[in-house]
């Protein structure tokens, strides 16, 4: 686990707050949020009166960003023109965040009427880092809990942000509401603006693949601004050098003190990804200067260390007017560099996926759930499948709610079992040890008690999948077939006394006798699937019904 300066150990134990906290400035350091540890930040940092600076704005793009670059550093933390310039600064970042109903309709539906329920932290962020939380209070701790949450289920194609939280944690020291930081944070993961010379300006990466290249971008830019550095670092790491260089991000929003976080964000809130790319290189430049040659037996731990303590050397000023007076690091290079290194991943394919590596395989942003006793599924598998369910369900904890072995090995008792519960997950572990089933939309229970001739029932979101030998997912044909479907291609399921089947046209995608003793798997219109299984007929093990439940605190 990579552990930066900040504990956030808030984050993990779900510290409630509720949904209305009062959102006027309090009183002492007035320009920051209630949100904020007050007493925990003067006691780290010394802090003068507030002065505010009415200063307006300049409406021209290059107008502003002279005017921040000049003046940025010269603003203390609590210069009270810093609230109304980053509000007025996020207001022209135009993207996809909702408005305020619907960040509170949907707020209200994941965390309840008060507030007080916490899912676990969706895997838009990266969980195997130890994330900086700054000087917020375990209130402000949970409303960025609320916020990435929300922006993960609102936003489902944005799947990996490693620096969202911190981000997140920096704009609630000085954005007064709560929706306005959400819509802060996903305008910036969602950018479509273009810049007075057309150019896209880019705030953040929202997949792995886009992440993955931003860092071979920062690579070519260390090669190119600061050779002497990498060179130095090469000669220490060897072919490890990408994956040393792979944490500049994480020196800026990990180990630079909160000081000249908030003073890079002056500039980065207004010009966007590249400033991030020329403070990580002058970070890099600086730290090689600094060692004077002498290689560090820790060559990630010493980058580290020097920008943890960097205020004892150089001022903030110093690491801007580098950064700023690197030439010709411009935008278009790097959205040339980015798209180029993009084209190169995409050609090759996405990274390896295993089971073994859960947050690895998310379509939308795994999270962590708690242990499940299954008699078919380990802790992985489970979470490989809870990757692949629609992103409103992947917020609720697994619970067995029917096992054959502890219930009985007949379909009357499974859909007893099942009756009040949708969706569900159906797994069945055969003879041979194969391990495949079905995510199902609609409660079993649904034709099982009536007495009429055999109907299919269902929705487009429910699936086929099998485990072993590899893990795949079978959704229904209608999500990338635009064209009209036949009624055989929308056979999801049919449940009665006799038998149970799911999928549907020319082929039963997964047939269950009434005893669950024996079934078959073939190729179905429904969900286009391979068979389940090595040999099509199967001789079940046992069979399991997983449900879904909000977690409790």
């Amino acid at each position: 686990m990579k552990v930066f300066t900040y504990d956030v150990s808030a984050f993990e134990e779900g510290a409630k707050v509720g949904m209305n906290g009062d959102t006027k400035p309090a009183e002492g350091v007035l320009v920051f949020t209630t949100w904020v540890d007050k007493g925990l930040l003067q006691k780290n940092l010394s802090l003068p009166h507030a002065e505010v600076d009415l200063t307006h704005l300049p409406s021209r793009e290059k107008d502003l960003k002279k005017y921040i670059r000049s003046l940025s550093w010269q603003w203390d933390l609590t210069n009270g023109v810093r609230p109304g310039l980053w509000s007025q600064v996020v207001a022209r970042i135009q993207g996809r965040a909702h408005q305020r109903e619907e960040y509170e309709q949907c707020k209200k539906s994941l965390f309840g009427e008060r507030g007080e329920m916490s899912p676990p932290l969706p895997m838009v962020a990266d969980r195997t880092v130890q994330f900086p939380s700054y000087f917020l209070s375990q209130g402000g701790l949970c409303v960025v809990r609320r916020v990435v949450t929300v922006l993960s289920y609102l936003h489902p194609d944005i799947t990996w942000c490693p620096v969202l939280i911190p981000v997140t944690c920096v704009m609630l020291h000085y954005l007064q509401e709560e929706v306005k930081v959400y819509q802060a944070v996903t305008n910036m993961l969602t950018h479509t603006g273009r810049t007075e010379k057309g150019e896209r300006r880019t705030y953040l990466m929202d997949t792995r693949l886009s992440h993955e290249a931003m860092n071979r971008v920062f690579c070519d830019l260390a090669k190119k601004y600061a050779k002497a550095a990498y060179v130095f670092v090469k000669d220490i790491s060897g072919s490890d050098v990408d994956s040393v260089l792979s944490e500049w991000i994480w020196w800026i929003f990990g180990a630079l003190p909160f000081e000249y976080v908030v003073h890079v964000m002056d500039c980065y809130l207004v010009e966007g990804m590249k400033v991030l790319y020329r403070v990580g290189v002058t970070l890099l430049a600086k730290w090689h200067k600094q060692i004077n040659g002498a290689p560090p037996s820790d060559v990630r731990q010493s980058i580290q260390d020097f920008c943890r303590n960097i205020s004892s050397h150089l001022p903030v000023k110093d690491i801007l007017m580098k950064a700023f007076k690197i030439r010709n690091l411009s935008r278009k290079l790097c959205s040339t560099l980015q798209q180029r290194h993009l084209e190169t991943l995409q050609r090759k394919g996405a990274p390896a996926i295993t089971i073994d590596s859960p947050t690895h395989t998310a379509t939308h942003g795994s999270i962590a759930l708690s242990p499940v006793e299954s008699s078919i599924l380990n802790h992985a598998q489970i979470h490989q499948l809870w990757c692949w369910l629609p992103q409103r369900f992947s917020l609720y904890e697994p619970r067995i709610i029917f096992s054959s072995s502890d219930d009985g090995y007949h379909l009357r008792n499974l859909y007893q079992k099942c009756a009040d519960n949708q969706p569900i997950v159906l797994v069945i572990k055969t003879k041979n040890d194969e391990i495949f089933g079905a995510f199902i939309t609609e409660s079993l229970d649904y034709t099982a008690n009536k007495n009429k001739s055999r109907a299919y029932f269902g929705t487009g979101e429910m699936f086929l999948f099998s485990l072993t030998p590899v893990p795949e997912r079978f959704p229904w044909v209608g999500v990338s077939d635009g064209g009209d479907l036949s009624p055989s291609q929308s056979m999801f399921i049919s449940a009665d006394h006799t038998s149970l089947v799911i999928g549907g046209g020319d082929g039963d995608g997964i047939f269950l006798d009434q005893e669950m003793n024996r079934g078959h798997t073939k190729r179905c219109k429904t969900f286009n699937n391979a068979p389940l299984c090595t040999s099509g007929d199967f001789h079940c093990v046992s069979v399991e019904v997983l449900g879904l439940q909000q977690e409790e605190d």
